[in-house]
């Protein structure tokens, strides 16, 4: 049996574990966001946008300058919008608030969406798996995104979610992880993503037939910097230790994004085996720190500006090859850029 052939079967029994505090969705799921990411499936994606730390009662126009850089997606990173202290009710009005904003909602209208969470839309500041309404949050988290209830992510402990585009050969696979519903911060052994989320990713990444994969982690992962109040998988030594082999195991070209600290930064990490696995952190759209932190592997200084994401792919003969960029979300302009030097694995 040939490797994809394997990967195709061996995908559809990724569940052996599957969580118990299963959810459904409600009400009627708007067809715009699932027909746009079903005609995208098919496309080799050339440019993706994606951001974090989004005040959605402040000014939303920034929408009209990332549309403009035509973006065959855009990928949600976490804190969305902002409920801290929030009720079920009222997290789902800010949820509603910011769907119906007309720039928005014309920016929805022409790209396709998809996203994960992390503290300040899950529940509140560096809150963990101890949030007793994390599957209500959850509910109102992905009927915001416009998921159709029949989707796996339904079943899941948690919002982590992959999704496929193009054809083989200019292949990426988004994998969104959920770094808040499992989070245990127990001083002895504290463990961010859980054993079922983990089977799930090491099932999808191992079986994956992409050219490239993308991540999207809520928390930052490849800065040495974490503690207290400042998040990140730093904190989580074995989870991000357990990552870094995954990723070399496979060998497949490799970008993590990350939000959370209000600052940008484009890193590069050299893994076993010498893969590197390069992170771009954006954050935040409507709000930044002047303050940010050094980088072993920095490509670019660190930016303390509002910003956005936005990461260019060139298909060429040897594989993908990435320009990753930092944008502003004020201005049509760039805050800074590098680039990838993937090679065939």
């Amino acid at each position: 049996m040939d490797r994809r052939s394997f990967i195709q079967r061996g995908a559809i029994g990724t569940g052996a574990l599957i969580c118990t505090h299963k959810v459904f969705g409600f009400g009627l799921v708007e067809r715009s966001n699932q027909q746009a990411l079903g005609d995208l499936s098919s496309k080799a994606l050339t440019r993706i946008a994606f951001g974090s730390c989004n005040y959605s009662w402040q000014d939303q126009s920034y929408w009209k300058l990332i549309a403009r850089e035509q973006p065959d997606l855009w990928i949600w990173l976490g804190d969305n919008i902002y409920s801290d202290l929030a009720t079920d009710g009222l997290r789902d009005d800010l949820y509603q608030n910011l769907k119906g904003n007309s720039f928005y909602k014309q920016f929805r209208s022409e790209v396709p969406i998809i996203g994960t969470w992390d503290d300040h839309d899950y529940a509140g500041n560096n809150s963990d798996k101890n949030f007793s309404h994390k599957d209500i949050s959850k509910r109102s988290m992905l009927s915001f995104l416009d998921v159709p209830s029949n989707a796996p992510v339904w079943e899941h402990c948690g919002v982590y979610q992959s999704y496929a585009f193009g054809p083989i050969g200019k292949r990426v696979q988004t994998i969104l992880i959920d770094n808040r519903y499992n989070m245990d911060k127990s001083l002895i052994q504290p463990k961010l993503l859980g054993d079922i989320q983990w089977q799930w990713l090491e099932d999808t990444v191992r079986s994956s037939d992409a050219d490239l994969i993308i991540f999207g982690s809520g928390i930052n992962m490849t800065s040495p910097f974490a503690g207290g109040e400042l998040e990140g998988w730093h904190s989580f030594a074995k989870d991000k230790s357990r990552f870094y082999g995954l990723i070399a195991e496979v060998g497949i070209p490799t970008i993590v994004l990350s939000g959370d600290r209000h600052f940008a930064e484009i890193t590069k990490t050299i893994l076993p085996g010498g893969l590197p696995l390069f992170e771009v952190m954006s954050s935040g759209l409507t709000h930044c720190s002047p303050l940010v932190l050094p980088h072993p592997g920095a490509l670019i200084p660190a930016i303390g500006q509002k910003n956005f994401g936005f990461l260019t792919i060139d298909w060429d003969d040897i594989g993908p090859q990435v320009k990753l960029e930092i944008k502003s979300p004020q201005r049509y302009a760039s805050l800074g850029f590098a680039r990838t030097d993937f090679t065939r694995v």
